[in-house]
């Protein structure tokens, strides 16, 4: 089963961090196939629903299936893994974390591309827009606000006292912007980003909720847990 399973990525998206998050976590052997963003299209048309990654590719022929979006990834993750207490979609919390994951999808502004794609993938994602970058900031800061407002007090994880899908995604969609180590691929090093950059994460860090997600970084990117198919 292991050799079937192949990760399209785009490396350093937020998006297919979360999905190759939620499989190092279930234990599940899978092929990453990562590419530069434009160039990723190569490889992603004619799987069906657009050409966005990550996509999960399982089988082959006619027996292929293809998983489009990064929380249908998570949840096929999730299936893998034994324990109900180590689920990330725990049957008590499930609406609770689902209202999160949908809440998180935040748009982040691309600030390092490669000079010959930069106009083109600017275009695409609507960064040549008026005002662009303060507005996706000004998006992000109230993401992070609302993280903080909800973990004033004092719980350990944003549905309470267990790790959940709702703080994997928050984790992997701030993982650009705040530059965590662990991250599942490279990021620019902080001290290498634009100085404006640089300012921006560093206050993100400094909030709860940049906090958090680091400390997810630090104690749970890289725990693996019992999986019905642990393939190693």
């Amino acid at each position: 089963m292991a050799s079937e399973i192949q990760l399209i990525t785009i490396g350093p998206s937020h998006f297919c961090e979360k999905a190759r998050w939620g499989l190092d976590r279930a234990g599940i052997s899978y092929k990453e196939s990562k590419h530069a963003p434009v160039f990723h299209m190569l490889y992603t048309r004619g799987l069906g629903q657009g050409t966005s990654c990550p996509k999960l590719v399982l089988g082959e022929g006619k027996n292929k299936v293809v998983l489009h979006e990064s929380s249908d990834i998570l949840k096929f993750a999730d299936e893998n893994i034994m324990s109900e207490e180590d689920r990330l979609y725990p049957s008590n919390l499930e609406q609770s974390v689902q209202e999160w994951g949908l809440h998180s999808r935040e748009r982040l502004l691309t600030w390092c591309l490669m000079p010959l794609l930069k106009p083109l993938v600017y275009r695409t994602v609507g960064c040549n827009m008026p005002a662009a970058k303060d507005h996706s900031l000004d998006k992000i800061r109230c993401i992070f606000q609302e993280v903080d407002n909800v973990l004033a007090d004092g719980r350990p994880f944003l549905c309470g006292n267990k790790f959940t899908a709702a703080d994997l995604t928050f984790a992997s969609l701030a993982g650009p912007v705040l530059c965590p180590v662990g991250y599942g691929t490279y990021l620019v090093p902080t001290e290498e980003l634009p100085s404006e950059m640089s300012e921006v994460t560093l206050s993100l860090r400094e909030t709860l909720a940049g906090k958090h997600a680091l400390r997810m970084y630090e104690t749970e990117r890289h725990r693996k847990v019992a999986s019905k198919v642990l393939v190693t």
